[in-house]
């Protein structure tokens, strides 16, 4: 009697483990929910089935040219429509605040920010350097003669801007 009953829950196992391995594979998620089926059954189904849909494991390049192209044209025209790019690489419509990533539209323009404004402080220090390095060319020509000092105080107000 037990051994009908051992039979018939590892059945039911096997059942619900491939249904809930078959949804979150099929949300594109890259994980092994046979156990959560076959222990859970019921539950885990619903909680497979209650997950987002996520397809950042989808291979791109397999699809076909008409859909890439087509991806391609509905990302152009969110940005036109005031769309936002996320850092994972998705297009993201205007009404939507949170990206299927998880990243806000807000964190994502903070990042952006930080990253302009380290760019535009390297800029900076690269042309700060490059004026030194000048009014260094400019000490060393005066030191060997070859301009004045007063060529050197024109260039040398011309680099500091003063």
């Amino acid at each position: 009697m037990w051994f009908g009953w051992l039979v018939g829950f590892i059945i039911q196992g096997v059942i619900w483990g491939f249904a809930t391995d078959a949804v979150v594979n099929n949300k594109g998620y890259d994980e092994n929910w046979f156990w959560w089926g076959f222990f859970f059954g019921f539950i885990a189904l619903i909680v497979a089935l209650t997950k987002p849909e996520c397809h950042s494991s989808y291979d791109y390049q397999a699809s076909s040219l008409l859909s890439q192209v087509a991806q391609e044209e509905s990302g152009k025209r969110m940005l036109r429509n005031d769309g936002w790019n996320c850092q994972c690489g998705r297009v993201n419509p205007s009404y939507t605040g949170t990206c299927a990533c998880g990243r806000s539209k807000d964190m994502v323009n903070e990042q952006k920010k930080k990253v302009e404004e380290e760019k535009k402080s390297q800029e900076k220090l690269v042309e700060d350097n490059l004026k030194l390095d000048n009014l260094k060319k400019m000490k060393e020509l005066l030191d060997a003669g070859a301009i004045t000092q007063e060529e050197y105080d024109i260039k040398k107000k011309q680099l500091l801007d003063i």
